[in-house]
């Protein structure tokens, strides 16, 4: 599974970030894993996004829901889909909103929107059998939630695929 955020409405210069692992990732103007200059309203440590889990959870009624949030470290704010005030990080309990898939979640000012989303993600290994099985490739792609196939006398194919 890899998640990403996608700049929206941002200047020129706003970066496409991945997340691949599970972690707790700062935000902010410098020092941070990933590192927002596009506006002046964001902070050194603006805020982090945790990721508990790579993988989206299928609830009994069909929708999907993540162990993905944001909290907020900021003085002016972090939001998530910005157009409905309640959704003010700062204003809830310990800072902290749960993130869903499409949320558009903006820091500062807001000249620095991104689109939270799964990511589509192909990756093509070739291999002789011995050396994969040699080394721990195949543990590491499993560890973020790549589909691991493999066809005898030919190329290791190693594929995500998200609906």
């Amino acid at each position: 599974m890899v998640w990403a955020l996608l700049p929206v409405d941002s200047p020129p210069g706003a970066q496409t970030y991945y997340i691949f692992a599970k972690g707790t990732y700062k935000v902010g103007r410098k020092d941070c894993d990933l590192i927002i200059q596009t506006d002046r309203g964001v902070s050194r440590l603006h805020a982090e996004i945790i990721v508990d889990a790579m993988c989206p959870i299928l609830s009994h009624d069909g929708s999907t829901w993540t162990n993905v949030h944001v909290r907020d470290h900021s003085k002016f704010g972090t939001f998530v889909n910005k157009k409905d005030a309640a959704k003010a990080v700062h204003s809830r309990p310990n800072k902290v909103e749960t993130l869903k898939d499409g949320d558009i979640i903006s820091f500062g000012t807001g000249n620095a929107s991104f689109r939270f989303c799964f990511y589509d993600l192909m990756v093509f290994v070739g291999s002789s059998k011995n050396a994969l099985a040699n080394c721990s490739i195949k543990s590491i792609i499993s560890s973020i939630g790549i589909l691991f196939i493999m066809k005898p006398r030919k190329m290791y194919i190693i594929l995500l695929h998200f609906s």
